[in-house]
């Protein structure tokens, strides 16, 4: 990203987006919590996990805890009007998460559910790109950092549903809820192919010192959705599904460029998001029963404001409206155990 914001420096409007774009680049990105002992292939994220539930009080609470594997990414853009300057893609796999959950029925009818997750560690990759170059249409300016750290990872969200159908074998719910996530990682070292100007393309070839820190980048992520569920038994076997459309409430970001003492806060417009679940299940008592299931999680992308502050003095150096973007996306698959009193 130091390239292309370097080139945009005579453009007023884009002076904190030359000094973004940085000597490296990074993205954002998507996690998901499950439970159980679980690995999906080739898909943006994967959890592998064990649960382990607790019920009390005839039937109207559930506790469960789980601890698994986690893939997780997103994506990190920068504008200049229409033309899109810089994409960076963040990645973790193999990322340990913890993951406890209580629900209650309030009546007949109603019930309520709270989940959290925590997730650490993993395996991070982020890939910097930059499209600089008045010659050329591809990216003119790449770097690659392999030694990428996951910070942290917190997501917890609660949800309220409603019976609207239910017999002896199928129970359709209609809810609402609320879900936040905070997403953090660091990148380090890494190497790069920069341009130095039109018409040279692509003829700068180096790498960062290892451990040389170059960029954190933070996303913070607000979600209110409408759900429905549905549950179907058969016999010993129950099968369930569930699906949620909402809107983020705009994601905001923070944008470390440790090399530039240059800060970054971004301000996303509302963006779509959808969330899937399935699950098999399987009773092994009245109370206990084992269940694989699966998980699709998806913030679309929606363009916000920039901001771009001197770290070393504290002062505002430009704001741009329409200068960044982002999206996040988060699948799994997971077994468990699950128990109700």
């Amino acid at each position: 990203m130091c390239q292309a914001r370097q080139a945009l420096g005579s453009r007023p409007i884009n002076t904190f987006q030359i000094l973004r774009v940085g000597h490296t680049k990074m993205t954002k990105i998507h996690i998901v919590s499950l439970a159980a002992i679980g690995l999906l292939s080739g898909l943006p994220l994967q959890a592998l996990a064990d649960d382990t539930l607790f019920t009390a009080s005839n039937d109207m609470f559930t506790i469960s805890g789980s601890v698994g594997l986690a893939n997780i990414s997103g994506g990190e853009y920068v504008y200049s009007g229409s033309h899109k300057m810089s994409q960076l893609d963040w990645e973790s796999t193999g990322v340990t998460l913890y993951t406890a959950e209580i629900g209650a029925d309030v009546d007949k009818n109603w019930s309520v559910k709270a989940k959290f997750s925590a997730g650490f560690g993993g395996d991070g990759h982020m890939v910097d790109y930059d499209w600089m170059s008045e010659t050329h249409d591809e990216w003119s300016d790449r770097s690659v950092h392999p030694d990428t750290e996951l910070a942290h990872y917190f997501t917890g969200s609660i949800e309220i549903d409603r019976d609207v159908y239910s017999n002896e074998t199928t129970t359709l719910a209609l809810g609402a809820g609320f879900r936040y996530s905070d997403v953090k990682w660091d990148a380090y070292g890494g190497s790069y192919i920069y341009s130095s100007g039109d018409p040279d393309f692509r003829d700068l070839v180096g790498e960062f010192p290892d451990g040389e820190q170059g960029i954190s980048y933070q996303q913070k992520i607000p979600v209110g959705f409408l759900a429905a569920n549905v549950e179907h038994t058969a016999g010993r076997f129950s099968f369930t599904g569930g699906l949620q459309g909402g809107l983020s409430f705009g994601i905001d970001d923070i944008d470390d460029h440790w090399m530039r003492s240059a800060r970054f806060y971004d301000y996303m417009d509302a963006a779509p998001t959808i969330a899937l679940n399935l699950g098999a299940n399987y009773a092994l008592t009245p109370s206990a029963a084992v269940y694989v299931s699966g998980s699709f999680e998806r913030v679309f992308h929606a363009k916000g404001s920039m901001d771009m502050y001197d770290t070393t003095t504290g002062d505002l150096i430009a704001s741009e409206d329409n200068a960044a973007g982002a999206t996040f996306q988060a699948m799994s698959i997971s077994v468990g155990l699950k128990g109700t009193f």
